[in-house]
C-alpha cells in the first residue's frame, strides 16, 4: 500500500503531545547544562532551567510550525509529498514459505 502526506493540519503539531515531548527533551538539556552556573545561587539555577526550557519549546514549536507551513505551501503548488511503500502484515502468500512450519 502506497501512502502519501500531502497536508499537516497546524493545529495537530500546537495541539497534541508533540509540544510536549519538545518540553521534555528541552527540559532535560537544561538539566545537562547546569554544569555551567556553578557561581549561582540555586533558585537562579532554577529559575535559568525554567527560562531555559520555555525557550527553548517555543523555539522548536516556532520553528516545526514554519517547516510544517512550507510543506503544505510546497504540496499545494503541486511538489510531491512524502510517500511511505507500507507492507500489510498477515496471513503469507501462497508462494512464500513460512519458516517456522518446518
Amino acid at each position: 500500500m502506497k501512502l502519501e502526506i500531502k497536508n499537516i493540519n497546524l493545529g495537530t503539531v500546537v495541539f497534541s503531545v508533540y509540544p510536549l515531548v519538545l518540553f521534555v527533551l528541552s527540559f532535560l538539556n537544561a538539566i545537562f547544562a547546569i554544569g555551567d552556573l556553578s557561581d549561582y545561587t540555586m533558585m537562579q539555577k532554577i529559575m535559568q532551567v525554567v527560562l531555559w526550557t520555555l525557550a527553548q519549546t517555543l523555539t522548536l514549536v516556532v520553528i516545526s510550525l514554519a517547516l510544517a507551513f512550507v510543506y503544505n505551501l510546497l504540496c499545494a503548488f503541486g511538489i510531491r509529498g512524502i510517500r511511505f511503500d507500507i507492507e500489510e502484515a498477515g496471513v503469507p502468500s501462497e508462494g512464500t514459505e513460512d519458516s517456522s512450519a518446518q
